[in-house]
């Protein structure tokens, strides 16, 4: 489906592993502004030991395709690949060097609502900003409170039923960007335990 307009940035993650030669073309065609991979592991053992059911081949050679098709169409989407838990950047780099526009490598995250380690918090509970700067849509339509709520346990909106300024606006939104306002996360059971905005 086309980009609509107005939208001024349009991002997506994915893990790669379905990202046949025809979904390739039609993430192109389609507008987008930048998609980022998730890639884990330096090695093809601690990728497939981090990305459980994923085969290291086929995600690389998946990505490649989709450069190649991108430098095809001479498309200015930007392909990122974003990495955690690897034990050697240079590596990681390595199998997708001169291949993709950039690297992001992040801090490894306990995904919301898994037991928060107190050793990687501040005393300081900070807003979290993707809730100002950032909107969810999971692949059943449905707006996530972020992207870390990959599973839509605290849904916001649905993209068939309204528009995202409707929904971005709404009364569900308006009451998360305040509880986040006023340091009230933990009445948020996915904000409860992220470590995010510590």
């Amino acid at each position: 489906m086309p980009r609509k307009k107005d939208l001024k940035r349009v991002t997506i993650f994915s893990n790669a592993s379905l990202l046949t030669e025809q979904k390739a073309n039609e993430l192109i065609d389609a507008g987008l502004d930048e998609i980022k991979i998730s890639f884990d592991g330096a090695t093809e053992q601690e990728f497939e030991k981090i990305r459980l059911g994923l085969k290291f081949d086929v995600v690389a050679n998946n990505i490649k395709e989709l450069v190649r098709i991108k430098s095809l169409k001479k498309s200015p989407l930007k392909i990122k690949v974003a990495c955690h838990s690897t034990s050697d950047k240079d590596l990681t780099m390595q199998s997708l060097e001169n291949c993709v526009d950039e690297f992001c490598f992040g801090k490894v995250h306990n995904w919301a609502d898994s037991e928060i380690n107190h050793a990687l918090k501040s005393a300081i509970r900070k807003p979290c900003s993707r809730v100002w700067r950032t909107f969810t849509v999971l692949s059943n339509g449905k707006a996530a409170l972020c992207c870390l709520d990959y599973e839509g346990k605290v849904v916001l909106g649905d993209v068939t039923k309204a528009s995202i300024f409707e929904i971005w606006n709404n009364e569900s939104y308006r009451e998360i960007r305040l509880l986040h306002r006023t340091a009230q996360q933990h009445q948020i059971a996915i904000c409860k335990n992220c470590i995010k905005s510590f």
